[in-house]
């Protein structure tokens, strides 16, 4: 593996590793900050946790970077008089959640669980059961507590959140799998970039904000806040997108390992798009398409009609599995993704 690779997968491994469910960012943003602080001019930490470095302040045209540090995950709803957890998700599909692990976010401390499965066993004799559609409000989360006490006495009460509870595994020689890539990936990606614009500084002419926002899983908060603060003339947003994979139609064409996904459509500004393809081709950077009509779903929704509106343009990591504990994406996608918004940023 080579060295660029290794670093991004090490990055990736640490970025999953913090536990970034929708929510709890205040929590977290000062480890991503600690990641970021060195490839930048400035760093700040605004109050609901979003995390923005400068590069080259002062330069021109003002650039916003976004990537969203926000994971899906699950919130207590009520602890039961037996001790179980009941819960909510937030983006999840509950046949993913059941039968699954999870770590729960309590007060000064991690306290593990599991969302245990009805016995096969019985489904073969119950039909009203094995034809019973899973829904999340059925689930419950089972912390070995044996009362509403016990399970309080651990620090979970309403509110304490969690996420599923798996570790990052390499496939083959250049796949990482693992919850949370979404959107542990485009952040590593922007962080990669980081790297290399503040190695090759001179070559800038914009003032960049790289952000990694907030509560973007919950309605693209963060990339609002940050955008409004900003006011930024180009902003390109960086997240993942919907890779082909078994059981998805074969409208689904993109693949892992054929390099960035540059997304054109309504609402990703012409003139952006033009540079990140012109970076593409000058640079020899592998890359893929994807038609957008609508737009909505990532960061660049928001972005685009901030005060009075911005020039906005979305990259993507093509990714695996979304939104399930094995997500999967390529290192070498995650990596030319990063030189690929480095070499655009310095066209700016």
């Amino acid at each position: 593996m080579s060295e660029g690779l290794a670093e991004v997968r090490d990055l990736l491994i640490r970025l999953v590793s913090i536990p970034r469910v929708t929510g709890r960012e205040v929590a977290f943003a000062p480890e991503v900050a600690g990641i970021i602080e060195p490839y930048c001019d400035v760093i700040r930490v605004d109050p609901w946790g979003n995390v923005e470095g400068i590069v080259n302040p002062g330069g021109r045209p003002c650039v916003m970077v976004a990537a969203h540090m926000d994971q899906i995950g699950i919130i207590v709803k009520e602890v039961t008089e037996e001790g179980y957890l009941k819960f909510e998700g937030v983006g999840w599909d509950p046949r993913v959640l059941y039968g699954s692990r999870v770590k729960l976010l309590a007060e000064g401390r991690l306290v593990r669980g599991v969302i245990g499965p009805i016995p096969t066993h019985v489904l073969r004799t119950r039909k009203e059961l094995e034809e019973k559609r899973i829904e999340t409000k059925d689930l419950a989360i089972d912390v070995g507590a044996s009362s509403r006490e016990e399970a309080e006495g651990m620090g979970i009460k309403p509110g304490t959140y969690g996420v599923v509870d798996y570790e990052p595994i390499q496939l083959g020689s250049e796949l990482l799998s693992s919850p949370g890539l979404d959107n542990a990936a485009g952040l590593a990606s922007m962080v990669h970039s980081m790297r290399l614009c503040w190695e090759n500084r001179d070559s800038l002419n914009a003032e960049i904000h790289f952000t990694a926002t907030v509560q973007e899983e919950i309605g693209l908060r963060g990339a609002e806040m940050m955008s409004y603060k900003l006011k930024p003339e180009v902003a390109i947003a960086v997240d993942v997108t919907l890779a082909k994979q078994p059981l998805l139609p074969e409208e689904f064409k993109l693949s892992l390992g054929k390099g960035p996904v540059i997304s054109r459509g309504p609402i990703y500004h012409p003139e952006v798009v033009e540079l990140i393809e012109r970076a593409a081709e000058e640079n020899r950077i592998p890359h893929q398409y994807e038609a957008d009509f609508r737009g909505e779903g990532t960061d660049t929704w928001v972005i685009q009609i901030a005060r009075g509106g911005v020039k906005t343009a979305l990259i993507s990591v093509p990714l695996r599995y979304m939104h399930s504990p094995c997500e999967l994406v390529s290192l070498r996608d995650v990596v030319n993704t990063g030189l690929l918004l480095q070499k655009t940023l310095e066209l700016l």
